[in-house]
């Protein structure tokens, strides 16, 4: 049975978070290596339960799955046909690359080749690094990578981070979704290779919203600005961070997006060395540029930072923040502490106002050296936890302490577009406003969030529609979806009115003339012969297209 040693910090009326993480034993031996190690706080079991996934110095992978039974929420260690023992394991990436409905994974290293496996279902695992198409060079610098589909073909296309040293000269790479289990180079056509800089993290965002994925680069280097390649839809991609304003000349360590002061677009946070960090506020619906008002809202820091967290621990609908940092030494325990001293992490509360709140100073677990950190719901209580992969023997997990405010956690399930949704856009109406998140796989520094998407709806006690603009522009209305839920979001479930709580209900979510096939997770025709087949399109499913296409030919005669 599990127990938990609690403390409880007070940080204001509407604030507070406890750490359980005495309760939990998540062991990770971050003793050694350089710049951290990656966290995935994303469910890799397809069980609706948050999960734990840790980089290591060494290159040793350790996965925890996420259970809530008669004892309690907690965690317990996983051994999986996955080794990776190579120095050092730095990205853990999970997401469905082939559309089969489970999750594949991914992880980058330092000074070792980067590995891909493939889930064959049932958590069985087949290492196709040597086959998928990425590289296999064995002395990469690897860091950061994402998924996006950058070309709206339905598969994700993956980006790797290199951190360029005058031995390895390493550009980033930009890896095309063959669809079939394999991945083609295609960063020199696309013109996203970042030169001979230092990168650290990458995300895919669609950020002006039409309907194509651009993707945003970290340099860590004064001389390399940040760099913003905006899609041109043609399979290229042009750096618009000049003219964005958004060209950052500074130490980067951690880009994380959120709609921080909910005016239904994407802001940006980049993480600095002593010097500050810089909140930048999206205004290119306005004067068309960025604009950075650290200062203003008190979120310049001015310390050693690293990984930073958009999360509402306290479900008020306003964007919390949460700060990681640590001194960019070989992490030597307990050398480092006694050269350095303790780092402490920053905690901002968002309480829609400027400035924000700075509450570190009565946050639990500060004081700590921090690289990565992610945020999950580990105990479906319905307020966001954080995992912070901190130097020591074990992991912080801050919890977020229930309240009465309401929310809603969503996860969208492509069926056209990509399985997991990767970069759909999601807005829910209620009575306290509007509030919007997008769907990433592999942001801030090193680090992957939770797959639910999660809004906090204050006192709001009913959702009026959720809107979920799918990656490639397409939009769906949902309604008659419940507070205090987390639902599975199907595309093309609205035109029967659908909210998914029951993933997926056969009787409406497939069509005329189709079942639904638990073994393929599709609908399938019923038919024993291609009579008026319902998969008019021949992509191997009944979805919205194969609708489209028979309402074009209705009143045709079907041939024999």
């Amino acid at each position: 049975m599990l127990f938990y040693i609690m403390s409880v910090i007070v940080i204001n009326v509407t604030s507070q978070l406890i750490d359980v993480s005495n309760g939990l034993f998540l062991e990770t031996d971050h003793t050694g290596g350089f710049l951290g190690a990656g966290v995935s706080f994303a469910d890799f079991n397809n069980d609706d339960i948050d999960d734990l996934t840790f980089g290591h110095h060494g290159g040793q992978l350790r996965f925890y799955q996420g259970f809530n039974d008669e004892t309690g929420p907690g965690f317990q260690e996983l051994t999986l046909n996955i080794t990776n023992s190579q120095s050092e394991a730095k990205m853990v990436l999970w997401a469905d690359i082939d559309n089969d409905g489970d999750q594949d994974f991914l992880v980058t290293n330092r000074n070792a080749s980067n590995k891909l496996w493939r889930n064959d279902g049932g958590m069985d695992f087949t290492d196709i690094s040597e086959v998928s198409g990425i590289s296999t060079n064995n002395d990469t610098k690897s860091y950061g990578a994402s998924y996006g589909d950058f070309n709206n073909d339905g598969f994700i296309d993956l980006y790797i981070c290199n951190y360029h040293t005058l031995i390895d000269l390493s550009t980033n790479e930009l890896y095309q979704n063959n669809g079939n289990g394999t991945f083609t180079d295609v960063t020199s056509i696309a013109g996203v290779g970042n030169g001979l800089a230092q990168s650290f993290q990458s995300t895919f965002i669609d950020i002006d919203l039409d309907g194509h994925q651009d993707l945003h680069v970290i340099n860590d280097r004064i001389f390399t600005p940040n760099v913003f390649y905006h899609n041109n839809g043609d399979g290229t991609f042009l750096d618009m961070s000049n003219m964005w304003s958004v060209d950052l000349g500074i130490y980067a360590m951690s880009s994380s997006f959120g709609d921080y002061d909910r005016d239904g677009d994407m802001d940006l946070y980049v993480t600095n060395g002593f010097e500050g960090n810089s909140l930048l506020r999206n205004d290119l619906d306005d004067s068309g540029i960025f604009v950075d008002i650290a200062v203003q809202e008190g979120l310049v820091v001015s310390q050693m930072c690293w990984g930073a967290c958009w999360f509402d621990h306290n479900n008020d609908t306003w964007p919390d923040l949460y700060v990681a940092s640590g001194m960019t030494a070989y992490t030597e325990i307990p050398d480092v502490f006694d050269s350095f001293g303790y780092q402490p992490n920053q905690f901002f509360v968002n309480q829609g106002e400027s400035p924000m709140l700075n509450a570190s100073s009565s946050t639990p677990v500060i004081d700590q050296y921090s690289f990565a950190v992610a945020t999950g719901d580990y105990n479906n209580d319905g307020f966001p936890d954080l995992v912070s992969h901190q130097i020591g023997d074990h992991a912080i997990v801050l919890a977020g302490i229930p309240n009465d405010n309401h929310y809603i956690k969503i996860r969208p399930q492509g069926v056209t577009v990509n399985r997991d949704a990767i970069g759909a856009v999601v807005e829910v109406f209620h009575s306290g406003g509007v509030e919007m998140n997008v769907v990433f796989c592999g942001d801030k520094y090193l680090s992957q969030n939770s797959r639910h998407l999660h809004f906090g709806l204050g006192t709001s006690a009913q959702i009026d529609s959720v809107v979920v603009q799918w990656p490639g522009g397409g939009e769906e209305v949902f309604t008659g979806i419940s507070i205090d839920t987390s639902i599975v979001i199907i595309e093309g479930s609205s035109l029967d009115g659908g909210t998914n709580d029951e993933c997926p209900d056969p009787l409406s979510f497939c069509g005329v003339g189709t079942v639904w096939d638990e073994a393929a997770q599709t609908c399938i025709s019923i038919f024993t012969e291609d009579v008026c087949p319902t998969d008019l399109n021949n992509d191997g499913i009944t979805s919205v297209p194969d609708l489209l296409e028979l309402l074009t030919h209705f009143g045709t005669i079907c041939s024999e």
